[in-house]
């Protein structure tokens, strides 16, 4: 039996159209086990193939901590959660994860997928969305990495519009049923409490920079149209060819140049410390997410890492 399991996910993962597309259900913590979980997959898994997210990793990457308690709630709720996907020759309903099994003393989540999603996740070559792994972790709210995704599909567009109450339903803020009260019924809250924080969150911590105008119909807000602008950073793809060994140190090799640390004994030397490595990581996310605040991060690296 094949097992998949990375220290460092490859910075750009993808899944298919149609699961962008799918309405927003999920928590803050469902997401990041998703994303992981995508980080693993390659071309010619095999039906058994299970994967392995490490509970640290997850925390270290995000700079969250979940407790045991959320993390069973969210993978029950993954196995749960079912997509509805029209096929050539009928409608496929598939759920988003067929196992999580939690192992002693490991501090592993063992996951498994049903073998009819793996089309929509693995080996893509078209209608697809791909985003940065690392970019989508660095968000705390659920709705900035939903919106995230959907901002990625169109970056080479440059433009994306929704109607207000299209954009409420997709996000899970309005039940179509109308058996469960809207939440963020007014703009004013909707604009306060999910839009600007979530465009936010975006700008600060992604590739991607969202401005947005709106659009009424008569008094009331009806439309919203979003421009997106795509900015280099964080744009390094890992070969699915390289061992997981190899791949964890080219991330780690071109995060540090995307920084401006150049000199290849510096580099080096940080690659051949265990302890320097996961100091490295530490500082490279905390420069991504307080980039604004870090004038130089190639010095402000150095200092942090006492090299």
């Amino acid at each position: 039996m094949e097992t998949k399991e990375a220290k460092t996910p490859q910075l750009q993962v993808r899944h298919h159209n149609v699961i962008t597309n799918a309405r927003h259900e999920l928590s803050a913590v469902q997401l990041d086990i998703y994303f992981m979980m995508l980080s693993r997959l390659k071309p010619g898994d095999s039906n058994d193939t299970k994967y392995y997210i490490s509970v640290k990793e997850i925390e270290d990457l995000t700079g969250r901590q979940w407790n045991y308690q959320q993390l069973k709630d969210a993978t029950y709720g993954l196995i749960g959660k079912v997509f509805e996907i029209e096929e050539e020759d009928g409608l496929l309903q598939v759920s988003m994860m067929s196992s999580a099994k939690y192992l002693k003393g490991q501090g592993r989540i063992q996951l498994s997928i049903a073998e009819e999603l793996k089309p929509y996740l693995i080996d893509l070559k078209n209608n697809f969305t791909s985003f940065q792994l690392f970019c989508v972790l660095s968000m705390t709210s659920k709705y900035a990495k939903w919106l995230y995704v959907q901002f990625s599909r169109w970056k080479d567009i440059g433009y994306l519009s929704y109607e207000l109450e299209q954009l409420k339903f997709r996000l899970n803020l309005k039940d179509p049923a109308g058996k469960h009260p809207e939440q963020y019924k007014q703009w004013g809250q909707f604009k306060d409490y999910v839009l600007e924080p979530s465009i936010k969150q975006i700008n600060e911590h992604s590739d991607l920079r969202i401005s947005y105008t709106t659009t009424k119909k008569g008094k009331s807000i009806y439309k919203l149209n979003f421009t997106i602008k795509h900015v280099t950073q964080f744009q390094t793809v890992i070969p699915f060819e390289l061992s997981e060994g190899d791949r964890e140190t080219e991330v780690l090799k071109n995060r540090m140049r995307d920084i401006g640390i150049l000199d290849n004994n510096l580099i080096n030397t940080v690659l051949s410390s265990t302890e320097l490595r996961k100091k490295a990581n530490k500082c490279l996310y905390d420069i991504a997410i307080r980039r604004k605040d870090i004038n130089n991060p190639g010095g402000y690296f150095r200092t942090t890492l006492g090299i």
